[in-house]
């Protein structure tokens, strides 16, 4: 990690497709957008609401690109850590900002994602498979 880079963690939602290349030098990247709503509780009328979107684009390098490009969809809840870039342009005699994200870290947010299907992940083993494997020490 380099000096004063600005490291953040956002709660959001895929609102892209993922977008995939392996380049001719064996590194692979990988591109999505993600936006992040706060929710907030508003007392006056005792309900929750919606406040500012953040919306930023995420950028996935090597191993992590490989993953993103395998588990993750369009509309996933993600939690995604990585540090925050800032890209000045010019489009249309208009000066822009784009914020984008180098993702380190990227999960589900399981504590929004309705189901991870039918099949788990990883097959559970029983008991007696652990204890006819040999100790490698």
């Amino acid at each position: 990690m380099s000096w004063n880079s600005t490291v953040i963690t956002v709660v959001g939602t895929v609102v892209s497709e993922i977008t995939y290349k392996h380049g001719e030098d064996g590194k692979s990247n990988a591109f999505f957008r993600i936006s992040s709503t706060e929710r907030r509780y508003n007392t006056a009328i005792g309900d929750w609401e919606d406040g500012e979107t953040l919306w930023l684009g995420v950028w996935c390098w090597r191993k992590l690109a490989d993953s993103v490009k395998t588990t993750l969809s369009k509309g996933d809840p993600v939690i995604v850590q990585g540090k925050l870039r800032i890209r000045n342009y010019e489009k249309d005699d208009v000066k822009r900002q784009a914020f984008n994200l180098d993702a380190l870290h990227i999960g589900l947010d399981l504590s929004r994602v309705q189901s991870l299907g039918s099949v788990p992940v990883v097959e559970p083993r029983a008991a007696e498979d652990l204890s006819e494997e040999t100790v490698p020490f």
